[in-house]
């Protein structure tokens, strides 16, 4: 992986989902008697769905099996596809610990605090909690005034723990980076307004999350495909679980 990137290679992983073949497969048994259905068609804040998970009965669905899982469920109540979003990126070592004050802040919005005002509207959508790599990109851009780029670089060496390329970030985030022909290339957090030590706050925070931070992108792409399994388990019982046995008539112990 390593080695392709430094020879300006693009590394892609193409991942072979088996619910992909059993949404399909599914589709196909209900077009049968309802010629026109299309799983892309189906509406995404289905009550009884969100009810179904709620109630922690995902035998069948997409990333939400485990025992872990279905607990987490019960206690959040998910409402849309947001919080599926959510619970799929926080389910794993290390997101696990901010999956509590998710929940808390998702039943109780007041108790949501914000480091600095600024922070509200990346943050809000995820009731405070930082959860995705894009919502660090954010805040380094919206604090601190980083380009795109410079955003995606600091998010790699966090992610990677590269400690010296932190160290040198923290100062730009916060006091800003001259080129050397004296010009500004970024403001910095205390220039937009943040005072030094809720920036170095904020940056530490960032440091503690990024390292297992999802990116929101594949988070969702999965969460599209949890709520369309979902959504058949609830309403076409027989057709998706009869494609979902079928797909695995081979593996007994599945």
């Amino acid at each position: 992986m390593v080695t392709d990137e430094e020879l300006g290679l693009l590394k892609m992983d193409f991942l072979g989902l088996r619910n992909l073949t059993v949404i399909e497969d599914a589709c196909r048994q209900i077009r049968k008697y309802k010629p026109d259905f299309k799983i892309d068609d189906v509406d995404m804040d289905d009550k009884k769905v969100y009810e179904m998970l709620s109630l922690g009965q995902t035998e069948g669905v997409f990333q939400l099996e485990s025992g872990g899982m279905k607990k987490t469920l019960i206690q959040l109540k998910p409402k849309n596809i947001e919080d599926i979003i959510a619970v799929i990126a926080l389910y794993r070592p290390g997101p696990m610990d901010s999956i509590p004050t998710y929940i808390n802040n998702s039943h109780h919005p007041e108790s949501v605090h914000y480091k600095d005002p600024q922070l509200k509207p990346i943050l809000e959508v995820t009731h405070g909690c930082m959860i995705y790599q894009e919502q660090v990109i954010q805040v380094v851009r919206n604090l601190a005034g980083y380009s795109l780029g410079r955003a995606d670089i600091l998010r790699r060496a966090m992610g990677k723990k590269k400690m010296d390329v932190m160290q040198k970030e923290r100062e730009y985030f916060v006091h800003g980076k001259f080129a050397e022909d004296g010009t500004m290339e970024l403001p910095g957090a205390v220039r937009n307004g943040v005072p030094e030590d809720v920036a170095n706050d904020i940056f530490d925070e960032m440091i503690s999350f990024a390292s297992y931070a999802f990116n929101k992108s594949h988070a969702a792409a999965y969460a599209f495909v949890t709520y369309y399994t979902a959504y058949l388990k609830c309403h076409y019982v027989k057709e998706y679980m009869s494609a979902l046995l079928t797909s695995v008539v081979g593996k007994p112990d599945k």
